[in-house]
């Protein structure tokens, strides 16, 4: 599996470096290529070595919550521009994650590009490789006009599926301004993606041969899917899709990979691709709009804020960090990697033992209590159904890289010892 991947996602980059301007196909080389996967890898290694503990090759920082859409479900709404991440904390950041061998930044939100001086950092810090998640609501002639000077940033669009379900969650008419920004990326020479978040309602249409096929034929070079997650304050279990359709997404990405001209991902069920979880700092990390450090977007708990701190002593300090990464992996069942839905034990110890704070405007302990039946349901119906598949799939593969996953948890958990008073 983890072969077939790589020579897809190769075959995927030079077939979007075919398709890109000159000053893309620059930066990709130059700072996705270079930077980040030779120079930036060398680093991270040599770091690791030296801290005795890994070293985030990506980070998500998520500068602005607000979004000028009003989607079903979604808070971002809700936010102001004073909420915003302060200009001086997010240029930092960027710097020191740089310095630490980090030159592949996600961008994520809200809306990123309505965050004022977006495009003033994306040039500042013309070294590293930007993916940009957006609504592609801001995708005009302008906007994509910057993005081919600046050739480093790759935008990645959210979809729900085709016409009828994108303009049911975001609006009448935002489908045909999407193929509208489309056809703007294609014409500049800009790489792009799209990100489909999987509900009980879309999962079958997002994992559809005509959904990849449409996409593809517009240009989109990967496509990234999520998985609806229960969180912020009015999570909607009934929309996080059953295990049952998580299972058969899984087994319909494996056929769309072979099928398709384009690279596909899902972060839920490519665990073996990356060894499990990647959150807490061992692959990656989130630092939202307040300069909360997050083990990731979706575990919306922290004990460490940048403005206290450098990003360096965050990794050596927080207590939420440490008691993660000393129970990775949470299951020798890498098809399980996430704690909040598929091993919830794992987060309600975590919780009790680093005790974090809140952050998004509250309702991450909800999922140590009153969703939490809900979670142990879900938890161990996906258990029963993707055993028997690692089982047989994968568990000799992986016999050793788990034992070696397991006695680095165990180091770290000697040598960083958690300590709920550094938060």
């Amino acid at each position: 599996m983890g072969q077939k991947f790589l020579e897809k996602a190769l075959l995927s980059l030079k077939r979007a470096m075919g398709r890109a301007n000159p000053r893309c196909r620059e930066k990709m080389i130059r700072n996705l290529v270079i930077n980040e996967m030779v120079r930036g890898q060398a680093q991270r290694n040599w770091i690791t070595e030296q801290l005795g503990y890994e070293i985030p090759l990506s980070l998500v920082v998520s500068p602005t919550m607000r979004c000028p859409l009003r989607c079903y479900g979604c808070y971002s709404a809700e936010y102001a521009r004073d909420s915003d991440l302060d200009y001086e904390t997010f240029d930092r950041t960027l710097t020191e994650a740089k310095s630490l061998g980090s030159y592949f930044i996600v961008v994520s939100g809200g809306e990123p590009l309505i965050y004022d001086g977006i495009f003033d950092l994306l040039k500042k810090h013309d070294d590293i490789w930007f993916q940009v998640y957006t609504s592609g609501v801001t995708l005009n002639d302008k906007t994509v006009e910057k993005l081919a000077d600046l050739g480093n940033v790759m935008p990645c669009i959210s979809v729900e599926g085709f016409e009828a379900e994108t303009d049911k969650r975001r609006g009448s008419g935002h489908f045909k301004r999407l193929l509208a920004a489309f056809a703007r990326l294609r014409d500049k020479g800009i790489p792009f993606g799209f990100s489909a978040t999987a509900t009980r309602e879309n999962n079958e249409v997002i994992t559809s041969d005509d959904f990849v096929s449409f996409y593809a034929q517009q240009g989109a070079v990967l496509g990234w899917y999520f998985q609806y997650m229960p969180i912020g304050r009015d999570p909607a279990m009934e929309l996080v899709p059953t295990p049952e359709q998580r299972l058969e997404r899984m087994n319909r990405l494996l056929e769309l990979r072979d099928k398709h001209d384009i690279l596909l991902a899902d972060f839920w069920n490519d665990g073996p691709l990356v060894g499990g979880c990647i959150a807490g700092g061992r692959r990656y990390l989130h630092i939202n709009n307040a300069a909360d450090v997050e083990p990731c977007v979706f575990c919306q708990l922290s004990t460490d804020n940048l403005h206290e701190k450098s990003l360096l002593e965050t990794l050596r300090t927080s207590p939420l960090l440490a008691s993660i990464r000393k129970r990775q992996p949470y299951s020798d069942n890498y098809l399980r990697p996430c704690m909040i839905i598929d091993n919830p034990e794992v987060l309600k110890e975590v919780i009790e033992e680093a005790k974090p704070r809140e952050t998004c405007r509250g309702g991450a302990f909800r999922l140590i209590s009153d969703l939490r039946p809900n979670l142990l349901t879900y938890a161990s119906r996906w258990k029963d159904l993707s055993d028997p598949v690692w089982q047989e799939k994968y568990a000799a593969l992986y016999r050793k890289p788990i034992l070696d996953a397991h006695a680095l948890s165990e180091s770290h958990a000697r040598e960083h010892p958690v300590s709920a008073a550094g938060g």
